[in-house]
């Protein structure tokens, strides 16, 4: 199984499982935003400034045993406004198919706790529910519910802040506060003093050591384990044979030490990069988290290069799929999103007009989600015969969205299909693998196609004849290739050609639309000489004036822009581009 599989998961193994949150009044959020969870792992991207750690922060409080008012909290400086009781809904799948929403409401009482988020009964204004009397709730049910609300989601939450997870040595060396030496002379002694002690621990896996009468393990010293151990090896690109782990106070500061082993050096995080040791930290939080808990990650690319950021994904899908976990992480890294399916990904923005936050996208393409968050990228070639056919591409992925348009480059190819089967096509799984050849309708072969993999050799060439794509220059080019190496080559061809070669609905481009303006379809030559009237009419030439193809043109370009997605037609072809692009 890959990323792609992850839409495919069924989320009832996964149960308790938050399939959604949503935000009447929510900090800088538009009233009404919400995120759906669609899979196990899912990822929210947007510039900084669009409210992701707190919505990360709202899904640490969806269990009772958390609150968010703990890091979100009234001040001086910081003032909560009154006027709105800020609250959100958690919404999980009952035993029955229902649903139990939950709404968690800052208290805002003088008597109270003024910081505390605690239930409350169903708000019809806030578009929730009444709750069913007991006798009409099935039996199923009744455990997750009490007289007047539902219970909260029950589920493990661990929350990992990378950009806060800062070892010992660190916090000692490098952050100064009154009343404490800030002179680097002083620190490198004190380190020095103390470092036997912190070796002693890790070496003894200690869970006590004492100093000047005080017991300075805060967390007993550990030994991954050797799952652990390649895991990180694996995210760091290089071989440890052991690491070792305490949290301790000995350098008169709360942190955690690591000692990293390889087969030539022992060494501690001191002199390791801050990526091994968010490593290290990011890789045992994973393997120790209980199953089906809840894994929030904010902004997990810190001090990791693209490379292990990718092998981290891989590890945390790993984890999912073995521990049934939820995973909603934040970034601002292409290598982060870079393999999930749309449905992973959420794609927040400002909206300019009310300066508030929204929710983009449920489910954006990877490439949108780049840009959004500025970085850059190369848009995916999609090849097609002329230029009617680029423009009714051009339509629907302006109807998509600018992001998406901005993830595509159509490239229109002189000689049309023929050019593009014969020539074009055998090249590009070289020169252009991910692109895609997109033709007219009427090219499309009587027979589908079949799985490459269930074709046998001698069939090869038969199969990329349905499609006008020529198998027999696999023999020329005087490089005496073996039978075996042409086979080879055809089942590579056949491959790409089965995966990115795709056809328009309908016929031709002007009988498609014909259909878009729900016209009954003329024969070709009839479509083409209706939109070669219709130009002429609009632009009110007289008998004897020519239209240009130009002209034309411009005319079916006019008549696109008044298509939009509530068109079925359109609609098919702006998710028949969607399916591509995530291909």
């Amino acid at each position: 199984m890959g990323f792609d599989d992850l839409a495919k998961l069924p989320l009832k193994d996964y149960a308790p499982f938050i399939h959604y949150v949503r935000f009447p009044s929510f900090k800088n959020l538009e009233p009404g935003t919400r995120i759906d969870f669609l899979s196990p792992i899912t990822v929210l991207v947007g510039p900084n400034g669009t409210n992701k750690s707190s919505i990360l922060r709202s899904l640490q409080g969806c269990p009772d045993n958390n609150n968010i008012g703990n890091f979100w909290f009234d001040t001086d400086l910081d003032p909560i406004k009154d006027g709105t009781a800020n609250r959100y809904i958690h919404g999980y799948k009952l035993p029955s198919g229902g649903f139990a929403e939950v709404i968690k409401a800052r208290v805002n009482r003088s008597d109270r706790n003024p910081d505390y988020f605690e239930t409350s009964a169903p708000r019809l204004r806030d578009g929730m529910h009444k709750m069913p009397d007991m006798d009409e709730t099935p039996a199923t049910d009744r455990k997750y519910r009490v007289s007047t609300r539902w219970k909260s989601i029950e589920k493990d939450v661990l929350y990992f802040d990378f950009r806060q997870e800062i070892p010992a040595y660190d916090i000692h060396f490098y952050f100064n506060w009154r009343g404490r030496s800030s002179g680097l002379v002083e620190k490198k002694k004190l380190v020095r003093r103390r470092a036997h002690h912190v070796r002693q621990a890790l070496q003894n896996l200690e869970s006590s050591h004492r100093l000047y009468k005080k017991d300075r393990i805060l967390e007993p010293a550990v030994s991954l384990t050797s799952d652990e151990v390649k895991a990180v090896s694996f995210v760091l690109g290089r071989t440890y044979s052991q690491i070792r782990i305490v949290k301790h106070d000995l350098f008169d500061v709360e942190g955690y030490t690591a000692q990293m082993k390889t087969d030539h050096l022992a060494y501690s995080e001191a002199f390791a990069g801050s990526g091994e040791f968010a490593a290290v930290m990011m890789v045992r939080g994973l393997f120790q988290a209980p199953e089906k808990s809840l894994i929030l990650m904010d902004e997990p690319e810190t001090s990791l290069h693209p490379g292990a950021q990718q092998a981290l994904m891989e590890i945390i899908y790993k984890q999912v799929l073995v521990k049934k976990l939820q995973v909603v992480i934040t970034t601002h890294s292409p290598a982060i999103v870079s393999d999930l399916p749309p449905s992973s990904i959420k794609m927040l923005g400002v909206n300019e007009s009310t300066g508030r936050v929204g929710l983009l996208s449920q489910a954006a393409l990877a490439a949108e989600a780049f840009h959004r968050i500025g970085a850059t990228f190369s848009p995916k070639s999609i090849f097609v015969e002329d230029d009617l056919a680029a423009e009714i591409i051009l339509r629907a992925s302006r109807l998509i969205g600018f992001d998406f348009l901005r993830t595509i480059n159509i490239k229109i190819v002189p000689g049309g299909a023929g050019s593009i089967s014969a020539r074009l096509i055998p090249v590009l799984p070289h020169s252009s693998p991910d692109s895609i050849v997109l033709l007219d309708g009427d090219r499309r072969p009587p027979q589908f196609l079949r799985d490459p993999a269930l074709v046998p050799d001698g069939e090869l060439e038969d199969e990329l004849k349905k499609v006008s794509v020529p198998a027999n220059h696999f023999k020329n080019g005087g490089n005496d290739k073996s039978l075996s190496k042409v086979y080879q080559d055809q089942r590579s061809l056949l491959q790409w050609v089965y995966e990115r070669l795709h056809y328009l609905p309908g016929s031709r481009p002007e009988q498609l639309l014909m259909e878009l303006a729900g016209i009954p379809v003329l024969e070709a030559k009839a479509a083409k000489s209706y939109w070669k009237e219709r130009a002429f009419s609009e632009l009110g030439l007289m008998p004897g004036e020519t239209v240009t193809s130009a002209q034309i043109l411009d005319s079916q370009k006019r008549f696109l822009a008044g298509i939009d997605r509530t068109n079925a037609l359109m609609k098919n072809i702006c998710d028949l581009l969607q399916k591509l692009m995530t291909g």
